[in-house]
């Protein structure tokens, strides 16, 4: 219900503002841009709270920031100052959302080498493949030290 709301009252307001600001024609592409504008902020503010670009393409986005950076070029040769801005900031989030891309999707190393990705949601916890008593460790450990130290005894004396 409240996705039906939200879809509805942008709509009307859509519709309201195209009725209002037609007879200003520079009022509304201004209106539009930093709507336009405010959603792409409202993108970059999701990916960084949430961590998660998975779903996102970087081949849409890459094409985006071609267009938008275009679109700033073309505002600079006519001047046209909403133009110019609300693509040069909308070309500054595409930028960032494809470095936030790169950047949480990159694959990582763990000491042994091999390579593991993030996953969302998973946490990673090492194997324990038997456990052992600390006492019957540290016995065995002394175990191994005292032969060896009797078979490096035994050396010397046969040398000798």
């Amino acid at each position: 219900m409240k996705n039906i709301f939200i879809v509805a009252t942008t709509i009307a307001l859509a519709l309201l503002s195209i009725a209002v600001l037609t007879p200003w024609p520079v009022w509304l592409g201004t209106l539009a841009a930093w709507v336009t504008t405010g959603s792409f902020c409202l993108q970059v503010l999701h990916i960084v709270k949430n961590k998660e670009t998975k779903a996102l393409s970087l081949a849409m986005w890459s094409a985006l920031f071609f267009g938008v950076a275009c679109w700033t070029g073309y505002g600079f040769r006519v001047h046209d100052i909403p133009v110019m801005m609300a693509n040069g900031i909308t070309a500054l989030l595409a930028i960032t959302v494809i470095g936030l891309k790169l950047w949480l999707e990159r694959p990582r190393l763990i000491k042994r080498g091999r390579r593991v990705r993030r996953m969302h949601r998973v946490v990673l916890k090492p194997r324990i493949h038997s456990l052992r008593p600390l006492q019957r460790t540290l016995n065995a450990r002394a175990a191994k030290k005292s032969k060896k130290s009797k078979k490096s005894q035994a050396a010397t004396e046969l040398t000798e």
